[in-house]
């Protein structure tokens, strides 16, 4: 879901239960601040291994996230930054901190959540204790319609454009894309995994089209892009899951000092399905190279196979069990 939709709902949540303008404000900035985590992206980018402040992490979480709200809106309370606001904006966002607030906060931060369950790679909801995401894959990162109505809504909203009973009226139709798009992708979905009943589906951005997935018997993973009614899909292709060059004796080995490491925690927590290629060199030293097949043909489709490095993270063990990541 995109920031605007997620605050906005809060607040039609807000009016719908006649809540007064503390609550509303509460529920509001519960609703905006898990995805201030994106100004940590650099962070993640220079570290990729600190997986616990990758976006929909720490942010996100049912142990954070609350902390976080409240911490983000202390920030946004500081008479600078208030004074900053105003004279850009016409909307008052002042409001007073104490007990009062960390209710609806909460319900804002727990909103945020449970609409971000709704798309692909979900949130953390345990972190920074478990790299677990949580998600239906029923939604996209961001749909189209609502966020053609969000966006003009914050606009209006900010400056006080219109009346509010235009704003409100707008808020309205936000709701209704959002339940309309839900819908759109229900049914598209359910025919897709009709015809791939023993596919994992994954939405693109067209209601129309999902990525499926499945591990075949012969080890390798089918991976297609299908259209929802279609007799045949509009893309396919095959990887092997596990490819070994070298004896296998060693490798449960080496996967196992692999996959203990932030690194691979980073990188699995981000992927829709796992595959391998391990080689055995003349040291002992195994490298081991995962990759996501999904985000390979994915890739594949788009032609920008060349742009992508084979490997999303290749991982070196040696024989005294030392290890080297890389991120291609």
């Amino acid at each position: 879901m995109d920031w605007f939709t997620h605050i906005f709902t809060a607040v039609a949540l807000a009016l719908v239960l006649r809540a007064n303008r503390k609550v509303a404000l509460a529920m509001a900035f519960g609703a905006m601040a898990p995805d201030l985590d994106a100004l940590l992206t650099p962070v993640t980018i220079l570290a990729p291994q600190l997986w616990f402040l990758d976006h929909r992490t720490f942010s996100h979480s049912l142990l954070l996230g609350l902390p976080w709200a409240l911490g983000a809106t202390w920030v946004f309370q500081r008479p600078v930054l208030l004074r900053a606001w105003r004279r850009i904006f016409r909307v008052d966002i002042s409001l007073r901190i104490d007990r009062t607030i960390v209710l609806p906060m909460f319900a804002g931060v727990l909103l945020h959540i449970l609409m971000d369950m709704l798309t692909i790679q979900g949130p953390a909801l345990f972190a920074p204790i478990s790299a677990t995401r949580f998600q239906l894959d029923w939604f996209y990162f961001i749909d189209v319609a609502p966020l053609a109505v969000s966006s003009p809504l914050l606009v209006l909203s900010l400056w006080r454009l219109g009346t509010v009973r235009q704003r409100r009226a707008l808020l309205v139709v936000l709701l209704a894309a959002v339940v309309a798009t839900g819908a759109w992708r229900g049914l598209t979905k359910a025919s897709v995994q009709g015809a791939n009943p023993n596919d994992v589906a994954v939405p693109t951005w067209n209601p129309q089209t999902w990525w499926t997935w499945t591990n075949l018997p012969n080890g390798s993973v089918r991976v297609s892009l299908a259209e929802s009614g279609a007799a045949a899909p509009v893309f396919r292709a095959y990887f092997p899951a596990l490819q070994v060059n070298g004896s296998a004796q060693d490798l449960p080995r080496a996967r196992g000092v692999a996959e203990s490491s932030l690194d691979y925690t980073a990188f699995a927590m981000n992927t829709y399905t796992i595959a391998l290629n391990a080689t055995l060199g003349t040291s002992g030293t195994w490298r081991l190279g995962y990759f996501d097949p999904v985000r390979r043909a994915q890739a594949l489709y788009s032609g920008t196979e060349n742009v992508f490095s084979p490997e999303d993270l290749v991982i070196r063990v040696a024989q005294d069990g030392s290890m080297r990541a890389e991120w291609p």
